[in-house]
């Protein structure tokens, strides 16, 4: 009996640990997804490395890629039931893709105590928590920006932009700074057509989409009007670019503002650190526009993108995937790398720790994420079944208006009865 109990001890410290099973440190190949800039890739490698050292049992196979054809291959894995063990998720899919089953409850990584959410406050975590599952991981805190440049505003003899700023005295100061210098006073018209409008609609008091998403919340269609015809005016006089110039702008890298082609460019906070990189001279950062008779305000706080466990993966795999985002959620060495690109960590500690570490750009990130909260209402829900389709209509209508190939009138009105059409057919 002691011969036994001694041979399974030179077992047991061969593992390294009491506790250690082997099958817990079988070679696991861990399949993570992203999409994003350079800056965002490159980081997340050098993480990535990290988190092998840390893990040598568990080798990444790393696929990224631009926005751009990301969500058409995610489209297609799932369908061949072969999505990444990890892959970043956008609030506008969480609903989606939960609907379908292809992602695991990761409360039952942090009740086994592999995934940690001791220094991460609730709050941060309701953007990817649906019908009591959390089903993403915020990979940090974001809002919608005008990022600009103060030099071009200067040159125009043009007062920068002011947190109280107006949708009036956003238009002057586009036609002010287009008058004097000739560039373009944006990329594009605030927040972008989906974004832009649903913040206008906010500020009137309204969600874009019903509560139980079969349709749309708003029924005038003088709302819609209101807010496309002044981004129609802005490309009719040459103030904004039209689709032909906008369609050259593929990432958040080649933004027209990173050019000196214009002022400024309406993205998301989190992508200054990406833009700041290769501009490679000041920026700055604006909250959108208020409207003269805004009800409540139209700017949100919200998680810039979020780490999703496939539940096609095995156990095992989806443990390691717990792992992995454990890893970005709270080791503070791997933020040290990642130095808050996606937005502002969730972990109060790990803010606590970049402190010291934060370049001035990110510094500024931060203290806009600070500005937001003061000029904030609370997110809407996650967008419905049947949004993407709702959101290329508004794409394709905008593009249609803009090559005056319809009136805004038509486009509000085929905009409110092709959505309800969609939105309905999604939920049943």
């Amino acid at each position: 009996m002691k011969r036994l109990f001694v041979m399974a001890l030179a077992v047991l410290l061969a593992f390294g640990s009491f506790g250690m099973l082997a099958s817990a440190q079988e070679p696991i190949e861990l399949r993570v997804a992203w999409w994003g800039s350079q800056d965002r890739h490159n980081r997340t490698l050098a993480a990535i490395d990290l988190f092998e050292e840390r893990y040598p049992h568990i080798t990444v196979e790393a696929e990224f890629t631009g926005w751009s054809g990301y969500w058409e291959r995610i489209a297609s894995q799932a369908a061949g039931r072969n999505l990444p063990d990890v892959f970043q998720q956008d609030m506008q899919y969480l609903d989606m893709y939960h609907s379908r089953d292809l992602m695991v409850d990761m409360y039952q990584f942090v009740e086994s105590g592999v995934f940690d959410l001791t220094h991460v406050d609730e709050s941060a975590l309701v953007g990817g928590v649906l019908e009591g599952q959390l089903i993403a991981v915020n990979l940090g805190s974001n809002s919608l920006v005008g990022i600009y440049d103060p030099a071009i505003y200067a040159e125009a003899g043009v007062a920068e932009p002011t947190p109280d700023m107006t949708w009036n005295e956003w238009i002057e100061s586009a036609y002010a700074i287009h008058e004097a210098t000739g560039l373009y006073a944006a990329g594009g018209f605030p927040g972008g057509p989906f974004h832009g409008f649903r913040h206008y609609l906010r500020q009137r008091g309204y969600t874009l989409y019903k509560e139980d998403g079969t349709g749309l919340a708003y029924d005038d269609n003088q709302l819609f009007i209101d807010y496309f015809s002044k981004e129609i005016e802005l490309v009719d006089a040459g103030v904004l670019p039209g689709t032909d110039i906008r369609n050259e702008v593929t990432s958040v890298e080649n933004e027209l503002v990173i050019f000196g082609q214009a002022a400024m460019a309406w993205v998301h906070s989190n992508q200054i650190v990406a833009m700041d990189a290769v501009a490679q001279r000041p920026l700055k950062m604006t909250l959108l526009p208020k409207d003269e008779e805004q009800i409540e305000e139209g700017q949100y706080l919200k998680p810039s993108q979020f780490f999703s466990i496939a539940s096609t993966s095995s156990p095992a795999h989806q443990e390691a995937a717990a792992m992995f985002v454990d890893f970005f959620t709270n080791d503070l060495e791997a933020n040290q790398i990642l130095l808050a690109e996606r937005g502002v960590p969730i972990s109060r500690e790990v803010r606590a720790g970049l402190a010291d570490d934060l370049t001035d750009v990110q510094q500024m990130m931060f203290d806009y994420i600070d500005l937001v909260v003061d000029n904030s209402s609370p997110i809407d829900p996650p967008e419905p079944a049947g949004h993407n389709e709702v959101n290329r209509l508004l794409d394709d209508l905008l593009d249609m208006m803009m090559f005056g190939a319809i009136s805004v009138e038509n486009a509000a009105e085929r905009f409110m009865t092709e959505s309800n059409r969609i939105l309905q057919a999604a939920s049943q």
